[in-house]
């Protein structure tokens, strides 16, 4: 065995990736994972079954091992755990654990938004219904807990009744205990992706979100997205002014990030964002529409070695959708459809994202997708006419032989 071992906090589908390229550059990877059947578990050299959360056993874990690496690159609260660690065994790390709490709890990180002029909604932090100052909640709300992954707890609410029931969930789901409440903005959802160099930060792709079609009281979530976001070239200029501000207020430096906001006729409102590769196939879409290695990037940052010279984003010339699917409850059995569909030049290229066996509950969380599949084409309207096609043919199978596909929030 090498002497090179990394840790690997997190075996969702994006890290599949990143231990393969981890193994390329001679690294031994040990996964830390409380899940027997993730993704990651196949591609390690060795499993560990553990909370990749409690940062004390993760630091015990990575001392019994002798790791030189402990990473995770799309999993906010594990990344914050990686720092820690990093910092008590002096291992390479891209920010000190500070700035990862500082960016995990929402709570700090709205509070240094709104202290550097960072354009985001008013909010409230509480850890009782009772404890709520509802002089200072304006409707529509919306609630999540301070501290989850996954989109868990987040809901809008338009009236006291939601707003105390949805509190009540997010102090449920919290390990802080504290949720918060902050304005709804309306408007497009938009998805920047960003390096923060050592002198300020570069724009590399922005997204549009689409909706889920639903109920107000739904949990927030997208089906996908469209690249590149429509946006006026006075918007692109607030983006980027924002990434810069973003990567000065919260010290960041040779790392990817990506911010999360609302963009509507007042401009550009951030919502939330991470200095990590987002999940999903942001990876795939950064390498594959922008000519960005975000995982290399990302390890590079962790180790230390990102020269910002090498980072650089091609233009984007054509137009490409991302269709996030998702099941009705059940237990997944296969997909069908999908091989077909790229063979025949339908789709781009489409990611199984559940194994076999597989249950799936009704909440519509980002874990909960099944599979996705990607569109490239000339124009908006030619995506559009290959994405309904692909949407009425692709199957997912359940256990029972149905054909399970939520066609409903999508269409």
């Amino acid at each position: 065995m090498t002497d090179k071992i990394a840790l690997v906090l997190g075996g969702t589908n994006p890290h599949v990736e990143l231990i393969n390229k981890l193994k390329k550059r001679g690294y031994y990877v040990i996964l830390v994972d409380y899940l027997n059947n993730s993704p990651g578990v196949a591609a390690a050299d060795r499993h560990i079954k553990q909370s990749t959360l409690d940062k004390e056993k993760v630091l015990e874990t990575a001392r019994s091992t002798r790791a030189q690496l402990v990473i995770s690159t799309c999993i906010d609260q594990a990344n914050s755990v990686c720092c820690y660690v990093a910092e008590k065994l002096g291992l390479p790390r891209p920010y000190s654990y500070q700035t990862s709490l500082n960016v995990t709890d929402k709570g700090l990180m709205k509070h240094i938004m709104i202290d550097n002029d960072i354009p985001t909604s008013p909010y409230i932090l509480t850890s009782s219904v009772e404890s709520i100052d509802w002089s200072k909640v304006k409707f529509p709300a919306v609630v999540k807990p301070v501290d989850c992954n996954s989109s868990k707890g987040v809901h809008r609410a338009d009236s006291r009744e939601e707003v105390v029931e949805f509190v009540r969930e997010a102090l449920r789901l919290s390990r802080a205990g504290q949720a918060i409440v902050e304005g709804f903005n309306e408007g497009d959802e938009i998805q920047v992706d960003c390096f923060a160099g050592q002198s300020g930060a570069n724009v590399l792709m922005t997204r549009q979100k689409k909706r889920i079609i639903g109920g107000n009281g739904m949990v927030l979530q997208s089906t996908g997205s469209i690249v590149p976001a429509p946006l006026s070239d006075c918007e692109n200029e607030q983006a980027k002014n924002i990434a810069v501000k973003i990567a000065a207020a919260f010290g960041l430096r040779n790392t990817p990030f990506f911010y999360q906001a609302v963009k509507n006729k007042n401009g550009i409102f951030v919502l939330e964002f991470a200095p990590r590769i987002g999940g999903g196939l942001s990876s795939y879409m950064l390498k594959e529409i922008a000519g960005f290695d975000s995982v290399e990037t990302a390890i590079d940052s962790f180790l230390g070695n990102v020269n910002e010279n090498d980072v650089k984003a091609k233009p984007i010339k054509r137009f490409y959708s991302t269709s996030l699917l998702y099941m009705k409850p059940g237990v997944f059995d296969r997909l069908e459809g999908a091989e077909q569909l790229k063979s025949e030049g339908v789709i781009k290229e489409y990611f199984q994202m559940k194994k076999k066996g597989t249950e799936i509950d009704s909440d519509m969380r980002s874990s909960n997708r099944v599979c996705a599949f990607v569109v490239e084409a000339e124009s908006p309207e030619k995506v559009r006419e290959l994405e309904r096609e692909a949407y009425g043919r692709i199957k997912i199978i359940d256990a029972d032989g149905n054909d399970a596909l939520n066609r409903a929030v999508n269409f």
